[in-house]
């Protein structure tokens, strides 16, 4: 049986650069408001245990927002309003999704079960089994549901009845973080962030495999040292896809050929986002990077919130926008990374990447905390 990591141990130790004293976070820091955040609606889902709602996240079609809780109900809410639309009860312990798209909302549980329910009105369209417990969101595109799970099965699902179309297994280590690499659905091309480093392209149409790119590799006299997960998000354009592995790099890797176009150091196991100028990156000490695009150069980085075990940034209109441990939210300029907007979603911890639909930001907290945010100029 493979061994794995907790995600509290993750936080609390290795965070702490796996030092016999956990570092205490950061304390809040005054800042000079720039940037007006509204709350447009808030409302709540079923809360669980941080550990176990690694990947639970919110996800959205651009219509409505989709989030689950581990007691197995999935939810929909206008984006518009925050009005529930519909409620359904899978009775089984979600731990991965929902992901949406295709007219689906797609979870995954910790015992293998998928199911995918009508985004309309919450009914199962279907139900399949896959190897290994589901703990990241599934990719739904237009052709296939894509699910990685936690014995490294990369399978395809069919929209219409949840069949297997094709299936694909990596070696896992012995030793790894308590999450899977989030896949991602690029035009006819489906990404993978793998245990070990490496970030692997198929082809959608049929798993056959288009490369395999070695982000980091494993070094190190024992296990521990050896961990190298790409388990956070990745990011990508239409030529490029970005990634970040544990004790390794952050890299631009060619989307047609997986040639590495430029790496740097780093630790991360929140993942990377991407606009048009940068690449944003939280490290393992919570310290929010903005690497140039083309270059992989620092154009700034904010360490104010160290030891806050801050989420995978994302840009979010002028700003940066990333949710800590304590439930706040914080808002960095996309120029120079200073703080211009912070507010509090509940005190419960976010882990959740926050998601961005059009011009609202949607952030989903480990108690079941769900909000809609906008923003606004200051007023003179």
């Amino acid at each position: 049986m493979k061994k794995i990591f907790w995600f509290a141990l993750l936080v609390m130790s290795l965070a702490a650069c796996v030092s016999n004293n956990v570092e205490p976070p950061a304390p809040l820091v005054p800042f000079t408001p720039g940037v007006k955040v509204e709350r447009i609606w808030s409302t709540s889902v079923g809360s669980a245990d941080a550990i176990l709602r690694l990947g639970i996240v919110a996800a959205s079609d651009s219509v409505n927002v989709y989030a689950a809780d581990h007691g197995g109900d999935v939810y929909a809410f206008s984006l518009k309003s925050g009005k529930r639309l519909w409620r359904t009860e899978t009775k089984l312990p979600l731990s991965g999704g929902p992901g949406a798209g295709a007219g689906l909302v797609v979870v995954g549980a910790s015992d293998g079960t998928v199911v995918a329910l009508n985004a309309a009105d919450g009914s199962q369209v279907w139900k399949a089994t896959v190897n290994g417990a589901v703990l990241a969101s599934p990719a739904v595109s237009p052709q296939a549901v894509i699910v990685h799970t936690s014995d490294g099965h990369i399978v395809a699902l069919s929209l219409a009845a949840g069949q297997t179309l094709w299936s694909v297994s990596r070696d896992v280590p012995n030793l790894t973080l308590r999450g899977s690499g989030v896949p991602l659905i690029v035009g006819g091309t489906v990404l993978q962030g793998l245990a070990t480093g490496q970030l692997l392209a198929l082809n959608l149409s049929d798993g056959s495999q288009r490369w395999l790119a070695t982000v980091s590799a494993a070094t190190g006299s024992n296990e521990l040292a050896r961990l190298v997960d790409m388990d956070g998000v990745l990011a990508a354009d239409d030529s490029n896809v970005f990634a970040v592995n544990y004790q390794g790099r952050v890299a631009d890797v060619a989307l047609d050929t997986g040639q590495i176009l430029w790496a740097r150091d780093m630790s991360s196991y929140t993942g990377v986002s991407a606009d048009a100028a940068h690449v944003y990156v939280t490290d393992v000490h919570s310290a929010v990077w903005a690497l140039d695009k083309t270059t992989g150069v620092p154009a700034w980085t904010q360490p104010a919130m160290r030891a806050r075990d801050l989420t995978v940034p994302v840009p979010f209109g002028d700003t940066v926008v990333a949710g800590d441990l304590d439930g706040y939210v914080f808002f960095l300029s996309k120029k120079d990374g200073s703080i211009v907007a912070r507010v509090g979603l509940g005190g419960a911890p976010i882990l959740a990447p926050p998601i961005v639909v059009n011009d609202t930001l949607i952030v989903l907290s480990t108690n079941g905390d769900i909000a809609a945010y906008k923003l606004a100029p200051l007023k003179q």
